[in-house]
């Protein structure tokens, strides 16, 4: 049997039965583009986050944040504690003591009579009265002492030796501050020491040196 030339051809073009029907809905998007796609707008919207964290606490939304968590919860101070210098310490009575520094020894000028194993310190302290009204408060060198680990209580402003801001006894009136010197006479070899403050019916201790 044979064929003729057109009828090979035709059979040639025509589609085999057994061929995939072509793609309907014009070209399809291969599957890794749409990966790659969907990392692509999770790293857009992770970025778009932090940018927008970030503008709230440069503009002051880190109180609407914590707003939308709940306040925080105050810490409360320990009036036991001893305070480290240049740290405000306030009493029950309104006041509010900072010791501003510590002088050891302190240079005396003049004929001043010392035992050769004692010496005086200088402690300079700012006292604050908190209270916007009211009556004055009064504040004396008699509020405070000094002790070291050697146990010895020392008092303030002995009268052998004076300074012009030397604290004797204050009446602060409200919202009013005052820097003033206390003295105390102290052995030589005293360390660790700490000055006790009298204010009302609390007494604070303040840390004048690093305790061993």
């Amino acid at each position: 049997m044979s064929f003729s030339k057109e009828s090979r051809y035709r059979n040639i073009a025509a589609p085999s039965p057994y061929a995939p029907p072509p793609p309907r809905g014009g070209r399809r998007i291969p599957p890794g583009y749409i990966v790659i796609g969907a990392i692509a707008l999770i790293v857009l919207l992770c970025c778009c986050c932090v940018v927008l964290v970030l503008g709230f606490q440069f503009a002051g939304g880190t109180s609407m944040i914590s707003s939308l968590t709940g306040p925080s919860p105050t810490p409360t101070i320990d009036k036991n504690a001893p305070v480290p210098l240049k740290t405000n310490a306030l009493a029950d009575n309104g006041l509010e003591l900072t010791v501003l520094s510590m002088q050891r020894p302190l240079q005396v000028e003049g004929t001043v009579k010392l035992p050769s194993d004692q010496q005086f310190i200088l402690v300079s302290v700012r006292i604050h009265n908190t209270k916007k009204t009211g009556a004055p408060i009064q504040v004396s060198a008699a509020d405070f002492k000094v002790k070291g680990d050697g146990g010895l209580v020392y008092d303030a402003n002995p009268t052998t030796v004076t300074t012009p801001d030397q604290l004797t006894q204050k009446d602060l009136a409200p919202n009013a501050s005052v820097d003033v010197d206390l003295i105390f006479q102290i052995a030589i070899n005293d360390s660790g020491l700490r000055m006790s403050w009298k204010a009302g019916t609390a007494t604070r201790i303040f840390l004048l040196e690093v305790q061993k």
